[in-house]
This record gives structure tokens, C-alpha cells and sequence, in this order.
């Protein structure tokens, strides 16, 4: 769902812990600017690279809150796309190490075949280091990138995901820049 809001907006929001995102332009003190995605205990700002839709309605029913694709294409058509989802932290997944290792299990339970490596840290807008590992999905032959960012009651999880090698790698400087642009907005949320 997409709504224009102001700080009012915003508040009403996170005390009613809805979910939503907004397409207004945002741009606080500092000059960060984008998109705002909201839900219980977070919000944070990411700015769509050039080039690619970043739609928060698509997919809100499988628990994605954004996802983007090349202008021209669809969700449902794009040869290469990304999407974000938020995993909290809870009694048996306290860090950003463990939610990352049960990612990884998952992962390459549907394929023995299935590789995980390291990627370089990416740094965010407000000087984060996102986690990165590179994934080759064996059974359904993606190809994968995915960062993780550590903030105090989840993790959230940024995702380039094709199934043709050269998509993801010329989409791959987008997934850089979106994880880049990533500003967690935590003086508007209330996390105890």
C-alpha cells in the first residue's frame, strides 16, 4: 500500500505497528532521501537505483515489504530482481550471526550442490557494514546476492536473485547501490 505521510503519518504508523511503505519523497536534515518501509519495530529509507521500480505491494502477502525490478518489466516477467524482507530477532536467533547461518541451512538444504561465499562488506548510508555473501541456488539455478544488516530487533535482508549469469552480473552494481542507500530511520522508532 502506498500512502503519502508526514511525521504524524509516520508516528500513527509504528504506534498502530502497521506495515506500509511511502513513495513520497523523502529527505530528512541530513539530505537522505527515498523510500520509507515501516513495520513493527523498524523503519528504514532505501532509494531505488536508476533504472529499476521499487513496488511495496506486489508481494506484501509472502512477507517481502519492497520489491524491485528493471523499469519496462513486472514483478512477474523480470529476468533479474531484488527484493527485502525483515526477520526479527527472537530467544533462539539473537544475532545477525545466527539469523545468517539459518538462512545459509535453509538455503542449501533444497541442494547439496547449493554454494554460499563471502562477498565484500557494502557500507550504507548511515555507515553500516552489510554483510554479503554470494549464493548459487543448484536446484533452480539462481544466482544470488544477499546482504544483511544488523539493527537492534531484526536483521534485514536485501536480495539480487536471476536465473541468467549475465542479468545478475549487470544488475549486480544496482543491488550495491540499493544496499548502499539503505538509512536506518531510528529516531522514529521505538525499539526496547
Amino acid at each position: 500500500m502506498r500512502k503519502r505521510f508526514g511525521i504524524a503519518g509516520l508516528t500513527l504508523a509504528l504506534l498502530l505497528n502497521t506495515s506500509f511503505a511511502s513513495k513520497q519523497k523523502y529527505r530528512n536534515r541530513e539530505g537522505v532521501d527515498g523510500t520509507i518501509l515501516m513495520g513493527q519495530h523498524y523503519a528504514f529509507i532505501l532509494k531505488e537505483p536508476n533504472g529499476w521500480n521499487l513496488d511495496t505491494s506486489s508481494r506484501k502477502s509472502n512477507g517481502l515489504d519492497a520489491v524491485l525490478y528493471t523499469e519496462g518489466s513486472s514483478w512477474k516477467d523480470a529476468i533479474a530482481v531484488m527484493y527485502v524482507r525483515v526477520v526479527y530477532k527472537d530467544q533462539k536467533r539473537k544475532t545477525v550471526e545466527q539469523i545468517i547461518n539459518d538462512d545459509i541451512k535453509e538455503f542449501k538444504s533444497a541442494s547439496k550442490n547449493s554454494t554460499v561465499s563471502p562477498m565484500p562488506f557494502t557500507t550504507t548510508r548511515d555507515k553500516k557494514k552489510a554483510i554479503t555473501r554470494y549464493c548459487y541456488d543448484d536446484e533452480y539455478k539462481n544466482y544470488e546476492s544477499v546482504a544483511y544488516i544488523d539493527e537492534p530487533s531484526g536483521v534485514v535482508i536485501i536480495v539480487l536473485t536471476s536465473r541468467n549469469k549475465e542479468e545478475y552480473s549487470k544488475s549486480l552494481p544496482a543491488f550495491k547501490d540499493l544496499v548502499a542507500s539503505y538509512f536506518f530511520v531510528n529516531e522514529l522508532v521505538n525499539v526496547k
